[in-house]
């Protein structure tokens, strides 16, 4: 089950480089047009990186630090790694609908 743990780490890193994309290409959307919309993505995505982090480092924590929470952290891996996956194809989706 640490295959999960790790994939699910490398999916969440990779949707926190395609969430700082998005947040490139808002911030020049932004400095063109100035709308409130475009603000709200802004926040949106900012608040998504955070989210991420967060999550990768109270996993990584308690599966390092936690003897106890270790099987947990096994078994739950594995959906969190679902769940990577499909904010990653979400992500994806976006970014594509976003870079045209």
């Amino acid at each position: 089950m640490a295959f999960a743990l790790w994939a699910s780490a490398a999916v969440a890193f990779a949707n926190i480089a395609m969430t700082l994309v998005l947040l490139a290409i808002y911030t020049d959307t932004y400095r063109k047009v100035r709308s409130s919309f475009t603000m709200g993505l802004l926040l949106f995505g900012s608040f998504f990186v955070v989210l991420n982090l967060a999550i990768l480092v109270f996993w990584l924590f308690l599966f390092e630090n936690v003897r106890s929470a270790g099987s947990f952290v096994d078994q739950a891996s594995v959906y969190m790694l679902l769940v990577n996956l499909g904010e990653a194809l979400a992500l994806a989706n976006l970014l594509r609908v976003t870079w045209k």
